[in-house]
């Protein structure tokens, strides 16, 4: 199966359909009457009848247009739903909505009851209408550091480095040890360092990792002892960096529109008329794609 990001599914036709979150529970009732519940889903899928939606001779043809082009069941689609489309900077975050001194954050969006949270991934948001604040500052999309890339196929947030400075040399040990040609961002004990490009047998233990640093000394270049226990390992130098990116004190969150990613759960879309002229139509639900 794959996925057609474009056209998304009529709004004329889904602005009035009914629907939304479904959670799987099982129930079992022992002997004393009490009840044992166990949630499979720890978060829910939506789930939408069209039947409000068939208002129309128009709607008719642009479903069935719409239809034939997902080919049924066959491929997944974006739909407006007009009850849960728009995240603002209270409910919108990435990630968990503080830095980790990585590059990569996921959008989700926080739903909020009384004292409780739940949070839902963002998979689907709208080209052009996100915004991103990092420290409550809105933040630049574009190549320069800093600077964020969406890929809106996916709602994966992808930020630039603040700095970056080539490594002279990587040691092995219960703390590890590099040397940085410059201190990025001006890291102190405490903050995350996020290191790539190494080699070696062991190389997987460092690259793509943000690590805490233990200290920093010198006055260029920079000697950072990272908390991470590397002792007995390979690792080489090979085109070793150091990168800033952002950290645990810096709130990560978004604002803008979402679809939800949906297929239609029927091979076979009947519409017709019924004696009085009103259109008659079989149930046909959209139902959310997990992974889409």
């Amino acid at each position: 199966m794959s996925f057609i990001e474009s056209p998304r599914f009529p709004d004329e036709v889904s602005a009035w359909m009914q629907g939304g979150e479904e959670f799987m529970t099982d129930i079992v009732m022992v002997n004393s009457g009490a009840e044992q519940r166990n949630s499979i889903w720890s978060t829910p899928l939506r789930r939408y009848s069209l039947s409000n939606g068939m208002r129309t001779i128009e709607n008719a043809h642009a479903t069935k247009a719409f239809f034939r082009a997902v080919g049924g069941r066959a491929n997944g689609f974006r739909v407006k739903d007009l009850f849960d489309y728009v995240a603002d900077h209270t409910t919108g975050v990435l990630g968990t909505g503080l830095g980790t001194g990585m590059p990569t954050y996921q959008l989700a969006k926080n739903y909020v009851s009384g004292s409780v949270t739940s949070t839902g991934n963002i998979v689907k948001p709208v080209a052009g209408s996100v915004e991103i604040k990092r420290g409550g500052v809105a933040a630049n999309f574009g190549s320069g550091a800093g600077q964020w890339a969406l890929d809106t196929t996916t709602g994966v947030a992808t930020v630039v480095a603040d700095a970056n400075s080539s490594a002279s040399s990587i040691t092995a040990n219960t703390t590890t040890t590099v040397v940085l040609a410059s201190n990025v961002g001006g890291l102190t004990a405490g903050k995350l360092l996020y290191l790539s490009g190494f080699t070696g047998a062991n190389a997987s233990a460092v690259n793509g990792i943000a690590h805490t640093i233990n200290s920093v000394s010198g006055s260029g270049p920079y000697t950072f002892i990272l908390s991470t226990n590397t002792a007995g390992m390979t690792i080489t130098l090979g085109a070793g960096l150091g990168a800033k990116y952002p950290q645990t004190d810096e709130t990560l969150t978004w604002a803008g529109e979402f679809d939800i990613p949906v297929r239609f759960d029927v091979d076979w879309l009947q519409i017709g008329l019924d004696p009085g002229g009103l259109l008659n139509w079989t149930q046909a639900n959209l139902v959310e794609l997990r992974n889409p």
